[in-house]
């Protein structure tokens, strides 16, 4: 069975690409433009931005991960898609079992009512992801599954062509993190008007509420706090102190630029998405003020694209190489999706190598090591004044 009505695929971030693309091919429009909703504004009425930053070291691979979060609740993703669909109207049914049995049967009831249900999963339990795999039940995330045919599960996730996934990996990757119990997300229009205004209004306020808390783990101020760890030789988690020896080193620096420009966002840790949503809000809430915040945005998306390539600088031969690898990788896979995976793989083994021998043998003195540590402290703290001035913006377009 296959729905062969679902011909929206791709997007950026996963969370609210796989909710703009199954509203689509649902059919569900916004009525401020006839169109289906743009992924943009599925992440602004979500409740917009937020912020992260969780170093996970895996002392056994001398390796170590920065996780960073960068949309509303993203630590919290039923809240989030809970929100959106509560202010547009759009009926949200979250199914869950402890049994894979059952899970399979959720999965196959779903598809024969022509419902493309969205799936949590673990990325390393399938293959197209080509993860090490000591980074097993590490990294959630969201696809969708529009097909079951001949033990194998079609599946959207950010390409433009689908993916074809064994069935067998399929229920593994969904059953291998506990805590989400094989939950699918089912999403239904009801058929109702939508008050776009007000759902736009919800999540910009939702948006300045949440980026405005004193948090240093879920709020801007996380990234004064990140900046200061660069040089702090006294907390355990400062980074001279983490990456004394250089081990690990090479896998965090790649997976801030990976995470900040190419793996679930838009180039700019979703601030670029985020303005492009305020410029299709200004004229459905007549506010043309809304226009300066999104320049705000705009400019502030730049800056995080520029970090990370800061973090990969050429001048390093390795890391250069990286930022290049992972370039082709990321756009054949977006450009091809399941046709590409042969050079997605072969990329992939590039890089795995690459990581294997830098993780413990990065080639830097520690005196470059110095240079290149301040040289993200800049950045980051710029990155904080220029965080706390949009958030500034924002406020003072809706006041």
């Amino acid at each position: 069975m296959k729905i062969d009505t679902y011909t929206q695929f791709g997007g950026k971030h996963p969370e609210t690409a796989t909710i703009a693309n199954v509203l689509a091919n649902q059919g569900f429009v916004s009525p401020h433009s006839g169109r289906p909703f743009s992924e943009a504004m599925i992440l602004g009425i979500a409740g917009g931005l937020g912020c992260g930053y969780i170093l996970w070291e895996f002392e056994k691979y001398d390796a170590a991960i920065l996780v960073m979060g960068f949309q509303n609740r993203w630590n919290y993703t039923v809240d989030f898609m809970q929100n959106l669909c509560d202010r547009l109207g759009v009926s949200a049914e979250f199914q869950e079992t402890g049994g894979q049995k059952t899970a399979q049967k959720q999965l196959e009831a779903a598809l024969e009512a022509g419902i493309a249900p969205i799936a949590w999963i673990d990325q390393e339990s399938l293959p197209y992801f080509y993860l090490r795999p000591m980074y097993n039940g590490c990294f959630s995330h969201f696809v969708t599954a529009l097909g079951l045919e001949e033990g194998q599960v079609w599946v959207d996730d950010r390409a433009r062509k689908p993916v074809l996934v064994e069935a067998d990996d399929f229920a593994k990757a969904r059953a291998r993190i506990g805590s989400y119990k094989n939950r699918l997300l089912l999403l239904e229009s009801n058929g109702g008007e939508v008050d776009v205004a007000a759902a736009v209004t919800a999540g910009i306020e939702d948006c300045i509420e949440h980026l405005g808390r004193d948090s240093q783990t879920f709020a801007i101020p996380v990234y004064q706090k990140w900046a200061k760890m660069m040089t702090d030789t006294k907390n355990k988690k400062g980074w001279p102190v983490v990456f004394k020896d250089g081990k690990g080193l090479y896998s965090t620096l790649r997976s801030i630029h990976e995470g900040i420009k190419l793996f679930g966002t838009d180039g700019g840790g979703l601030r670029t998405m985020y303005s492009n949503f305020l410029s299709e809000a200004a004229p459905i809430l007549n506010n043309n003020a809304l226009n300066d915040a999104a320049e705000r945005y705009k400019a502030l998306g730049q800056l995080w694209a520029a970090f990370a390539d800061a973090v990969l600088p050429e001048r390093i031969q390795p890391l250069g190489e990286t930022r290049k690898l992972l370039a082709q990788k990321y756009a054949v896979y977006n450009e091809k999706g399941g046709e590409g995976l042969d050079e997605v793989g072969e990329l992939s083994g590039q890089l795995t190598d690459l990581e294997i021998e830098l993780n413990s043998n990065m080639p830097l003195s520690a005196a470059e090591t110095n240079v290149l540590f301040a040289e993200i402290q800049e950045h980051l703290y710029g990155l904080y004044t220029a965080e706390k001035a949009a958030l500034d913006t924002l406020k003072a377009a809706i006041e």
